[in-house]
């Protein structure tokens, strides 16, 4: 009896096999016959089938608000064997049924994938069941082309897709759904998820799954390109020249405004003059305006007597007025008889910002929709109102998501803190009334925008930073305010004397200007002169894998691997680790290249024998590239080196902050750039040229060797000599992570002497770190200072960027008091046509 039943279990699992192989070779039949026209194939399905309805599939997409979806009947062709084995097709999966549990042994049509878009990683479907219309039983049947329908979600009203929910709903195969699903999309539980479930809010930030098996149903929820703000939805779309925008017909102005700008989110740093855009028929200065700024007026500029511009005026036309005269170019004006008033024509006028009433209707009346009211500590969430009906609001915090307040009737500020990374946005249909706001823990003005229609009378009464967007609405401003941000507003009811819009560049979407009315800037002021800007980067050991307890090329451990495969990088290997192989093989010394690879991203990376490092927190996969040979034997071995220390700037950010430098170099300017590192001894990575691009190229970060900075800066000095042009401002920036080796010092001495004879300007950067010596921050003081530099201290890596990008600005763009970088830095995207991806692909069938 036991013998029986052994041979009826073999004979069944045997039954099984068979047909769950049937099953995959009639979904591999589906998809490889020649189904694009009206012949006919012929397929095989074995056992008892037939086909019946098995629930439904259900796509949902969503932009955090709105949402569209669409369901597919689940027709299944359902086998039973001769030993009462199950298996089931459907939506181009195998199904085994074990125990009255289900599992896909062939993966039905859909794949959730990510990829990198614009710097972030994003979610991706792809989604195309197939369906079986007709007839089955056993045997050969015979199948043709049906339809493919597909399924374009997003329509019309979602142009982007925050997250998608799929949803498998009174199906037998529940079971195997979840576990493919789960898998799939990596998902994780709702039980395991806290405060998130499968119906979210506005934002999914992890993959959730959810399985109610009494009424076997199975919803995942996945991320696509995430967040969007609410603006955007209801196609808001900000358009931000400059700090303040103002519209009309006539206005004559007789008091001093000043109109500035801001980088890095910070209002005192590398403030310039910026651009006040007056979109007036006749805008007109009187004696007593000063502008300090640039305004640039969609119309008529004219004097009314002896205004001041610091830099230069623009109008569609120029009045000279009175007082004023022809500049010596053509199209060019002094609007005073003192020359402190220069203005020019634009070659055409800029498009006027329309105002958003009917956006803020659609807001109010569809999206802002809630039970909750504003008042006192706001934080993330939507909001319909405000409590008490007045000014009750003291913090708006955005640290655990945007915040959306829609207000039908009035909105006062006053005396509010606003915190958090993310956006806090208001949306009036009454008057604006705000004073001492203020942003924390930096002035970054995104983090606050007052929306608001045209019957707004906007007014600021004190001091104030974010973003009041009001197209439309009259504008009235406090004498003796400075806004931190930008004002886009109608009509200047009253902006009082000495007020001080200091714009936040970050926030430019569009530029007034025609690229030949941005080199007017220029041509009318003075410009800097170009800079010949050379960088010398440390190479030596300490700044890459580093070993302290060895020589700076002996590994703590080495790790064989093999073979042009790839292969899981070795979990031993926890920090930075450098390809290290290198054997006699027959009497000559290979070395063999070694790549690595991200498999999410798909990026690849070849490492060189000693001079090339990884670190296995950015790569996951990786395999020997080469292989030698002499006769039969071959070797294709290589060794993972792994060190006691990562090294002092082991992900290379010395090479990202000189290659940013480049970028805010010149080359139409007559910028040129060279490239030189040291360790020992000095090289040459690019000689001093024209050719940014390529001297971009050619920044690396080695790391070998000991330190000798004057040999770095002597390589720099001899092309200066060689290669140098007459009226270039020369400058140097010189990286270290710790003092010289040997007569270093000597050699360095000699060296600035020789760049304070030849005018080069020499900026130090000290990188502090554990796997070097201390820092010689009175040295690389003295050094730069003897040339007219400065010294900068860097406690990590990651502050290089930052203090590069300080230098270059002070060099680039601060030398020239007329320059006003023109540009755009918030231009709107949807959500690429390809994120979601469903059609339905229908064969007819006949037994």
């Amino acid at each position: 009896m036991v013998g029986s039943g052994a041979l009826d279990a073999i004979s069944g699992e045997t039954h099984a096999e068979k047909t769950e192989q049937e099953l995959k070779q009639f979904d591999s039949d589906l998809s490889s016959a020649g189904l694009q026209n009206d012949t006919k194939e012929t397929v095989y399905l074995g056992g008892d089938s037939e086909l019946v309805m098995d629930g439904k599939l259900t796509v949902n997409i969503s932009d955090g608000y709105a949402s569209n979806e669409t369901s597919i009947d689940l027709k299944t062709i359902v086998s039973t064997d001769e030993a009462g084995n199950e298996f089931a097709y459907q939506a181009g999966g195998v199904w085994r049924i074990d125990n009255n549990r289900a599992q896909a042994v062939a993966d039905p049509n859909i794949r959730y994938y990510t990829e990198m878009a614009d710097g972030e990683q994003v979610g991706r479907l792809d989604l195309s069941p197939t369906t079986v219309e007709g007839a089955v039983g056993s045997g050969e049947h015979t199948v043709e082309s049906g339809t493919t329908q597909e399924f374009d979600l997003r329509g019309d009203e979602l142009e982007y897709v925050n997250y998608v929910t799929v949803e498998v709903s009174d199906s037998a195969y529940h079971n195997g759904w979840y576990d493919f699903l789960k898998d799939e999309f990596n998902a994780t539980d709702e039980a395991n998820v806290p405060g998130h479930d499968c119906k979210p809010a506005t934002q999914v930030t992890t993959n959730i799954i959810c399985h109610e098996e009494d009424q076997q149903t199975v919803t995942v929820v996945a991320g696509v390109d995430g967040e969007t703000p609410l603006a955007n939805l209801v196609d808001i779309e900000p358009t931000v020249y400059g700090g303040l925008y103002v519209s009309g017909s006539d206005k004559t102005v007789d008091s001093p405004l000043t109109v500035t700008a801001y980088d890095d989110h910070q209002s005192t740093q590398n403030v310039t003059n910026d651009l006040l855009l007056a979109d007036y028929e006749n805008y007109d200065l009187q004696n007593h305006a000063n502008i300090d700024g640039i305004p640039v007026v969609n119309g008529e500029l004219g004097s009314k007597g002896n205004p001041t511009i610091s830099q230069i005026g623009y109008g569609v036309s120029v009045d000279p007025g009175p007082q004023g005269r022809p500049f010596e170019e053509d199209n060019a004006y002094w609007l005073d008889a003192h020359e402190q008033a220069l203005a020019t024509e634009l070659s055409s006028s800029y498009t006027s910002i329309d105002s958003i009433n009917d956006e803020i209707d659609t807001l109010l009346d569809e999206y802002l929709r809630s039970d909750s009211t504003a008042g006192g500590s706001v934080t993330a969430g939507i909001y319909e109102g405000l409590e008490n009906d007045g000014n009750s609001i003291s913090t708006l915090d955005s640290s655990d998501g945007n915040i959306h307040v829609g207000v039908e009737d009035d909105l006062e500020l006053s005396g509010v803190d606003v915190y958090g990374d993310n956006q806090t946005s208001f949306y009036v249909d009454g008057n604006v009334d705000v004073s001492n706001v203020e942003i924390h823990p930096d002035d970054r003005a995104s983090s606050l925008w007052i929306y608001a229609t045209n019957d707004s009378t906007v007014t600021v009464d004190g001091d104030f930073q974010g973003v009041i967007y009001a197209p439309g609405a009259n504008v009235q401003i406090d004498g003796g305010t400075t806004i931190d941000g930008a004002i886009v507003a109608g009509n200047d009811i009253g902006i009082e004397d000495n007020v001080n819009i200091n714009f936040d560049r970050s926030l430019r979407t569009d530029t007034p200007f025609s690229d030949g009315d941005e080199d007017l800037l220029f041509e009318y002021g003075e410009s800097r002169p170009p800079i010949d800007a050379t960088f010398i980067l440390d190479s030596s050991g300490s700044m890459g894998p580093h070993n302290t307890y060895g020589g700076t090329y002996t590994p703590q451990n080495e790790i064989r691997i093999t073979g042009n495969d790839w292969e899981l990088i070795p979990d031993e290997i926890d920090e930075a680790f450098r390809n290290t192989h290198t054997e006699s093989f027959f009497g000559d010394w290979i070395q063999h290249d070694i790549e690595v690879k991200n498999t999410t991203t798909g990026e690849t990376e070849i490492l060189t024998y000693q001079e090339d490092y990884a670190h296995p927190s950015n790569w996951d996969k990786v395999r020997v590239l080469d292989r030698t040979c002499i006769g039969p034997y071959c070797n294709e071995r290589g060794d993972l080196g792994f060190y006691s220390h990562s090294g002092n700037d082991p992900t290379g950010e010395r090479v990202n902050a000189t290659t940013n430098f480049i970028d805010l170099m010149n080359e139409s300017e007559g910028d040129r750039a060279g490239v030189y590192e040291f360790d020992t001894d000095g090289n040459t990575l690019h000689h001093l040229d024209g050719d940014l691009d390529a001297a971009r190229e050619n920044v690396v970060g080695n790391a070998y060797g000991g330190t000798n900075m004057g040999s770095g800066l002597e390589k720099a000095l001899d092309d200066y000599d060689s290669r140098g042009k007459d009226g270039q401002e020369r400058i140097s920036i010189l990286l270290s992570d710790g003092k010289n080796s040997g007569n270093g010092d000597s050699v360095m001495d000699t060296q600035v002497d020789r760049a304070k004879n030849d005018n080069v300007t020499l900026y130090t950067v000290g990188l502090h770190g554990d796997a070097g010596d201390s820092i010689p921050e009175g040295k690389l003081t003295d050094w730069a200072e003897e040339t007219g530099g400065e010294y900068y201290s860097a406690e990590d890596p990651g502050e290089l960027y930052d203090l590069f990008e300080k230098i270059a600005k002070e060099e680039i763009e601060i030398d020239s008091e007329v320059q006003v970088e023109i540009s755009v830095t918030h231009e709107r995207t949807t959500t690429s046509g390809y994120a979601v991806n469903v059609a339905e692909q229908t064969v007819e069938i006949d037994s």
